[in-house]
């Protein structure tokens, strides 16, 4: 687990047993790391504003002071701010692309006047040329977006590289991007295998109530020719 998304569950984990303390030997024991690494991250928090105080003896522990349980911000440095502000603008029509341009501008809005200035002079000393896939439909980027993330089939009308339409149900598993589009990752029932699905191809999608299989996402991918990494975690 990455720290920032360990930080964020530590966070959830006081605010579940707020007014109540959690042992550094607990968490470690949660997140599989060192106590000292959760010392840390306890420090962390800390310094981010989480309203934390340790409390003494053998039952003790940190405690999340009662009503200390909402937003948590973290602070990040302007270099970082700009690294998310790039990553936001290197692709286009990626999956939750939408939600993603939102958090960015939520993240802009609530950032330390002193930082959000240094941002500004950081990326305007910065020129890219987005990639430019083949803009996928509104329509259809939501269904499969909703399709994965609520682990369910979609209804799809897709035409393949030949041009021949098919219409079949696929199980919505997950995405996969390369240079030429962003694809979705789907066990297609018509075929009874994995296959990929070029979202600029789908011409239609409805998502179903039909719960999917349990399915490790790289084995309905498959093999593809250039090696594939998870979001933010290293190459396969």
């Amino acid at each position: 687990m990455a720290r920032l998304d360990r930080l964020y569950a530590i966070a959830e984990e006081l605010r579940r047993n707020a007014g109540h303390p959690v042992s550094a030997a607990r968490l470690a024991e949660r997140f599989e790391v060192s106590r000292r690494t959760i010392e840390r991250d306890l420090d962390a928090l800390r310094r981010a504003g989480v309203p934390l105080y340790a409390e003494p003896g053998r039952r003790g522990g940190a405690v999340l002071e009662p009503g200390g349980g909402g937003r948590v911000v973290f602070s990040l440095t302007a270099e970082e701010v700009t690294a998310l502000l790039l990553a936001a603008t290197a692709v286009r029509d990626l999956p939750f692309g939408d939600a993603g341009r939102e958090a960015i501008e939520r993240l802009l809005a609530a950032l330390p006047s002193a930082t959000r200035v240094e941002v500004e002079r950081l990326r305007h000393r910065i020129r890219a040329v987005p990639a430019q896939p083949a803009p996928v439909r509104p329509a259809v980027r939501r269904a499969v977006q909703d399709a994965v993330r609520g682990a369910v089939a979609v209804n799809l009308r897709y035409v393949d590289r030949n041009g021949a339409m098919t219409s079949r149900t696929v199980e919505a598993h997950g995405f996969y991007g390369s240079a030429d589009g962003w694809y979705l990752v789907g066990w297609c029932l018509l075929r009874d295998a994995g296959r990929i699905f070029r979202l600029d191809r789908i011409r239609s999608a409805r998502i179903t109530t039909r719960p999917i299989a349990a399915r490790a996402l790289d084995d309905v991918l498959g093999w593809v020719p250039q090696p594939v990494v998870p979001a933010g975690g290293s190459v396969n």
